[in-house]
Protein backbone atom coordinates (compact mmCIF):
# COMPACT_ATOMS: atom_id res chain seq x y z
CA UNK A 1 0.00 0.00 0.00
CA UNK A 2 1.61 3.07 -1.10
CA UNK A 3 1.42 5.48 2.36
CA UNK A 4 1.03 9.05 2.61
CA UNK A 5 3.37 11.93 4.91
CA UNK A 6 0.59 11.63 7.53
CA UNK A 7 2.53 8.52 9.63
CA UNK A 8 5.90 10.72 9.95
CA UNK A 9 4.53 14.07 10.51
CA UNK A 10 1.33 13.59 12.72
CA UNK A 11 3.08 11.28 14.88
CA UNK A 12 6.91 11.56 14.64
CA UNK A 13 7.05 15.67 14.43
CA UNK A 14 4.08 16.18 16.72
CA UNK A 15 4.44 17.61 20.18
CA UNK A 16 7.77 19.31 18.90
CA UNK A 17 7.94 22.46 20.83
CA UNK A 18 5.99 22.64 24.43
CA UNK A 19 4.30 25.94 25.93
CA UNK A 20 6.06 28.00 28.56
CA UNK A 21 4.67 27.13 31.98
CA UNK A 22 3.82 30.74 32.40
CA UNK A 23 0.97 30.40 29.00
CA UNK A 24 -0.27 27.24 30.14
CA UNK A 25 -0.73 26.67 34.01
CA UNK A 26 -3.72 29.57 34.55
CA UNK A 27 -5.90 28.63 31.98
CA UNK A 28 -5.67 24.32 33.48
CA UNK A 29 -5.74 25.59 37.13
CA UNK A 30 -8.80 27.15 36.14
CA UNK A 31 -10.15 24.19 34.32
CA UNK A 32 -9.88 22.12 37.23
CA UNK A 33 -9.18 21.36 41.45
CA UNK A 34 -5.97 22.84 41.91
CA UNK A 35 -5.62 19.86 43.92
CA UNK A 36 -4.86 17.20 40.72
CA UNK A 37 -1.41 17.56 39.88
CA UNK A 38 -2.33 17.06 36.03
CA UNK A 39 -4.37 19.53 36.19
CA UNK A 40 -1.40 22.42 37.11
CA UNK A 41 1.56 20.08 34.90
CA UNK A 42 1.27 21.13 31.20
CA UNK A 43 3.71 17.86 30.58
CA UNK A 44 1.16 15.73 31.85
CA UNK A 45 -1.37 17.11 30.02
CA UNK A 46 0.29 17.09 26.95
CA UNK A 47 1.64 13.15 27.44
CA UNK A 48 -1.92 12.09 29.05
CA UNK A 49 -3.50 13.70 26.10
CA UNK A 50 -1.67 12.29 23.08
CA UNK A 51 0.32 9.31 24.32
CA UNK A 52 0.56 8.45 27.83
CA UNK A 53 2.40 8.95 31.09
CA UNK A 54 3.56 5.73 31.56
CA UNK A 55 5.68 2.77 30.20
CA UNK A 56 2.80 1.06 27.66
CA UNK A 57 1.75 0.88 24.52
CA UNK A 58 -1.15 2.19 22.96
CA UNK A 59 -2.90 2.71 19.83
CA UNK A 60 -3.96 5.66 17.11
CA UNK A 61 -6.47 5.49 14.08
CA UNK A 62 -6.98 7.77 11.28
CA UNK A 63 -9.70 8.07 8.31
CA UNK A 64 -10.38 10.85 5.89
CA UNK A 65 -9.95 11.62 2.11
CA UNK A 66 -7.09 12.37 0.12
CA UNK A 67 -7.57 15.33 -2.29
CA UNK A 68 -5.40 17.01 -5.05
CA UNK A 69 -5.55 20.25 -5.05
CA UNK A 70 -4.52 22.28 -8.18
CA UNK A 71 -5.28 25.97 -7.56
CA UNK A 72 -8.47 26.51 -5.59
CA UNK A 73 -10.04 23.40 -7.37
CA UNK A 74 -9.96 20.16 -4.75
CA UNK A 75 -10.15 16.85 -6.46
CA UNK A 76 -11.17 13.62 -4.19
CA UNK A 77 -8.25 10.82 -4.84
CA UNK A 78 -9.13 8.26 -2.14
CA UNK A 79 -9.59 7.50 1.67
CA UNK A 80 -6.52 7.06 3.75
CA UNK A 81 -7.11 4.48 6.05
CA UNK A 82 -4.15 4.64 9.16
CA UNK A 83 -3.50 2.46 11.97
CA UNK A 84 -0.57 2.88 14.21
CA UNK A 85 1.07 0.81 16.47
CA UNK A 86 2.98 2.77 19.50
CA UNK A 87 5.19 2.21 22.49
CA UNK A 88 6.00 4.31 25.26
CA UNK A 89 9.29 3.63 27.70
CA UNK A 90 10.02 6.34 30.54
CA UNK A 91 13.64 7.19 30.34
CA UNK A 92 15.97 7.95 34.03
CA UNK A 93 16.15 11.64 33.41
CA UNK A 94 12.42 12.75 32.81
CA UNK A 95 12.10 12.05 29.00
CA UNK A 96 10.22 9.36 26.82
CA UNK A 97 11.07 7.27 23.89
CA UNK A 98 8.64 6.56 21.38
CA UNK A 99 8.75 3.80 19.35
CA UNK A 100 5.58 4.00 16.41
CA UNK A 101 4.81 1.74 13.44
CA UNK A 102 2.27 3.21 10.78
CA UNK A 103 0.18 1.39 7.94
CA UNK A 104 -1.87 3.20 5.79
CA UNK A 105 -4.31 1.43 3.40
CA UNK A 106 -6.00 3.54 0.26
CA UNK A 107 -9.90 2.90 0.13
CA UNK A 108 -12.40 3.35 -2.65
CA UNK A 109 -14.25 6.91 -2.22
CA UNK A 110 -17.70 5.90 -2.57
CA UNK A 111 -17.33 1.75 -1.54
CA UNK A 112 -14.40 1.80 1.36
CA UNK A 113 -13.66 -1.10 0.07
CA UNK A 114 -9.03 -1.32 0.09
CA UNK A 115 -7.68 -0.73 -3.32
CA UNK A 116 -5.20 -2.91 -5.11
CA UNK A 117 -4.43 -0.20 -8.11
CA UNK A 118 -5.09 3.14 -8.25
CA UNK A 119 -6.25 5.66 -11.27
CA UNK A 120 -4.42 8.53 -11.32
CA UNK A 121 -7.38 10.75 -12.27
CA UNK A 122 -5.18 13.91 -13.92
CA UNK A 123 -3.16 11.59 -15.83
CA UNK A 124 -5.27 8.50 -16.30
CA UNK A 125 -2.28 6.08 -15.55
CA UNK A 126 -3.66 3.11 -13.18
CA UNK A 127 -0.97 2.79 -10.70
CA UNK A 128 -0.44 -0.83 -8.38
CA UNK A 129 -1.06 -0.06 -5.19
CA UNK A 130 1.86 -1.85 -2.86
CA UNK A 131 2.34 -2.05 1.08
CA UNK A 132 5.17 -0.19 2.49
CA UNK A 133 5.13 0.29 6.30
CA UNK A 134 6.76 3.67 8.04
CA UNK A 135 8.59 2.08 11.04
CA UNK A 136 9.40 1.05 13.16
CA UNK A 137 11.24 4.88 14.17
CA UNK A 138 12.49 5.27 17.53
CA UNK A 139 11.61 9.14 18.75
CA UNK A 140 13.30 10.77 22.13
CA UNK A 141 11.57 13.14 24.25
CA UNK A 142 12.96 15.27 27.06
CA UNK A 143 11.79 15.96 30.08
CA UNK A 144 10.24 18.82 29.29
CA UNK A 145 8.34 17.36 26.35
CA UNK A 146 11.02 18.94 23.58
CA UNK A 147 12.39 16.71 20.88
CA UNK A 148 15.35 15.65 19.74
CA UNK A 149 14.86 16.86 16.34
CA UNK A 150 15.54 14.11 13.68
CA UNK A 151 17.70 14.18 10.46
CA UNK A 152 16.21 11.05 8.85
CA UNK A 153 13.66 8.36 8.08
CA UNK A 154 14.13 5.04 7.09
CA UNK A 155 17.47 6.18 5.54
CA UNK A 156 15.96 9.50 3.62
CA UNK A 157 17.72 12.85 5.03
CA UNK A 158 15.04 16.04 6.37
CA UNK A 159 14.76 18.88 7.89
CA UNK A 160 11.97 19.49 10.33
CA UNK A 161 10.05 21.89 12.85
CA UNK A 162 7.02 22.09 14.76
CA UNK A 163 4.93 24.43 17.25
CA UNK A 164 2.92 22.93 20.19
CA UNK A 165 0.14 25.91 20.92
CA UNK A 166 -1.32 26.97 24.64
CA UNK A 167 -4.09 24.17 25.20
CA UNK A 168 -7.68 25.54 24.54
CA UNK A 169 -10.45 25.25 27.52
CA UNK A 170 -14.36 25.35 27.84
CA UNK A 171 -15.53 24.23 30.38
CA UNK A 172 -14.62 20.01 29.78
CA UNK A 173 -13.06 20.35 26.67
CA UNK A 174 -9.71 20.50 26.23
CA UNK A 175 -7.91 20.93 22.57
CA UNK A 176 -4.12 20.67 21.65
CA UNK A 177 -3.03 22.64 18.52
CA UNK A 178 0.25 21.09 16.71
CA UNK A 179 1.53 22.36 13.33
CA UNK A 180 4.84 20.61 11.58
CA UNK A 181 6.51 21.58 8.65
CA UNK A 182 9.43 19.04 6.80
CA UNK A 183 11.57 18.85 4.05
CA UNK A 184 12.31 15.66 2.81
CA UNK A 185 15.32 14.88 0.88
CA UNK A 186 14.29 11.67 -1.24
CA UNK A 187 16.65 10.44 -4.08
CA UNK A 188 15.38 10.92 -7.45
CA UNK A 189 13.02 13.74 -6.46
CA UNK A 190 14.43 17.51 -8.58
CA UNK A 191 13.01 19.33 -5.54
CA UNK A 192 12.41 18.62 -1.71
CA UNK A 193 9.61 16.97 -0.63
CA UNK A 194 7.09 19.40 1.87
CA UNK A 195 5.06 18.80 4.19
CA UNK A 196 3.03 21.01 6.14
CA UNK A 197 0.56 19.20 9.06
CA UNK A 198 -2.21 20.32 11.88
CA UNK A 199 -3.71 17.94 14.36
CA UNK A 200 -5.87 19.02 17.00
CA UNK A 201 -6.05 17.09 19.88
CA UNK A 202 -9.39 16.31 21.60
CA UNK A 203 -10.25 15.06 25.10
CA UNK A 204 -11.78 15.73 28.72
CA UNK A 205 -10.06 18.43 31.16
CA UNK A 206 -11.86 15.53 34.45
CA UNK A 207 -10.51 13.00 32.42
CA UNK A 208 -6.84 14.09 32.47
CA UNK A 209 -6.56 15.96 35.57
CA UNK A 210 -7.73 12.31 37.14
CA UNK A 211 -4.20 11.41 38.66
CA UNK A 212 -5.29 7.72 38.49
CA UNK A 213 -5.32 8.21 34.32
CA UNK A 214 -2.55 7.48 32.79
CA UNK A 215 -3.51 7.44 29.55
CA UNK A 216 -6.44 10.33 28.70
CA UNK A 217 -9.27 9.32 26.25
CA UNK A 218 -8.29 11.09 22.81
CA UNK A 219 -9.57 12.35 19.23
CA UNK A 220 -7.93 14.05 16.65
CA UNK A 221 -8.70 16.32 13.52
CA UNK A 222 -5.36 15.53 11.31
CA UNK A 223 -5.13 18.42 7.89
CA UNK A 224 -2.40 18.31 5.87
CA UNK A 225 -0.91 19.94 2.80
CA UNK A 226 2.30 18.38 0.84
CA UNK A 227 3.69 17.81 -2.56
CA UNK A 228 2.77 15.46 -4.94
CA UNK A 229 3.89 11.85 -4.09
CA UNK A 230 6.62 10.31 -6.27
CA UNK A 231 4.48 7.19 -7.02
CA UNK A 232 1.93 9.11 -8.20
CA UNK A 233 4.46 9.96 -11.74
CA UNK A 234 2.97 13.62 -11.53
CA UNK A 235 6.06 15.07 -12.97
CA UNK A 236 6.29 18.52 -12.79
CA UNK A 237 2.40 19.03 -13.16
CA UNK A 238 1.96 21.93 -10.95
CA UNK A 239 -0.67 21.55 -7.71
CA UNK A 240 -0.12 19.57 -4.72
CA UNK A 241 -2.25 17.18 -1.98
CA UNK A 242 -4.28 18.31 1.15
CA UNK A 243 -5.86 15.58 4.00
CA UNK A 244 -8.86 16.03 6.02
CA UNK A 245 -8.84 13.03 8.66
CA UNK A 246 -10.16 12.21 11.99
CA UNK A 247 -9.22 9.47 14.34
CA UNK A 248 -9.07 8.28 18.06
CA UNK A 249 -6.31 6.98 20.23
CA UNK A 250 -6.68 3.44 21.44
CA UNK A 251 -6.02 1.11 24.39
CA UNK A 252 -6.13 -2.18 22.86
CA UNK A 253 -5.42 -3.47 19.07
CA UNK A 254 -8.61 -5.17 18.87
CA UNK A 255 -10.20 -1.48 19.17
CA UNK A 256 -8.64 -0.51 15.71
CA UNK A 257 -11.28 -0.20 13.01
CA UNK A 258 -12.36 -3.84 11.77
CA UNK A 259 -11.57 -3.04 8.13
CA UNK A 260 -8.82 -1.96 8.76
CA UNK A 261 -7.29 -5.00 11.28
CA UNK A 262 -9.00 -7.37 8.02
CA UNK A 263 -7.03 -5.86 5.64
CA UNK A 264 -3.52 -6.00 7.59
CA UNK A 265 -4.15 -9.76 8.29
CA UNK A 266 -3.97 -10.13 4.43
CA UNK A 267 -1.38 -7.31 3.51
CA UNK A 268 0.96 -8.37 6.75
CA UNK A 269 -0.35 -11.40 8.84
CA UNK A 270 3.04 -11.45 10.43
CA UNK A 271 2.45 -8.23 11.99
CA UNK A 272 -1.04 -8.65 12.25
CA UNK A 273 -0.75 -11.61 14.73
CA UNK A 274 1.67 -9.95 17.15
CA UNK A 275 1.42 -6.23 16.52
CA UNK A 276 3.24 -5.06 19.61
CA UNK A 277 6.77 -7.71 18.74
CA UNK A 278 6.38 -6.06 15.56
CA UNK A 279 7.88 -2.91 17.01
CA UNK A 280 11.48 -4.54 17.54
CA UNK A 281 11.20 -5.24 13.72
CA UNK A 282 14.04 -3.21 11.71
CA UNK A 283 12.67 -0.24 10.45
CA UNK A 284 10.94 -0.39 6.45
CA UNK A 285 13.33 1.98 3.89
CA UNK A 286 10.79 5.26 3.84
CA UNK A 287 10.60 6.45 -0.24
CA UNK A 288 8.50 9.35 -1.25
Amino acid sequence: MSLDRRSFLSTSLGMLAVPAAGLAMPTLAQAASASSPAALDPILLLRKLKLRSDDGVMFWWLQGPKLGQVGATLTPLYTSSVGSIQRVRLLEDGGLELTHLEMIFMLDLETGEALDEWRNPYTGEVIPVTFNPVGPITLRYRADNSRVLPTEVGGTPLEATATSYPPIIVGDDVFLRDESVARVFTPGRKTPFEVNDIAIYHGSMRDIADPAVTMGEATVFFGEVTGWQGWMNMGDRPGSLTSRMVGRKCRNYADLPEAWRARLSEVAPGIADDPIGALDRPAARFER
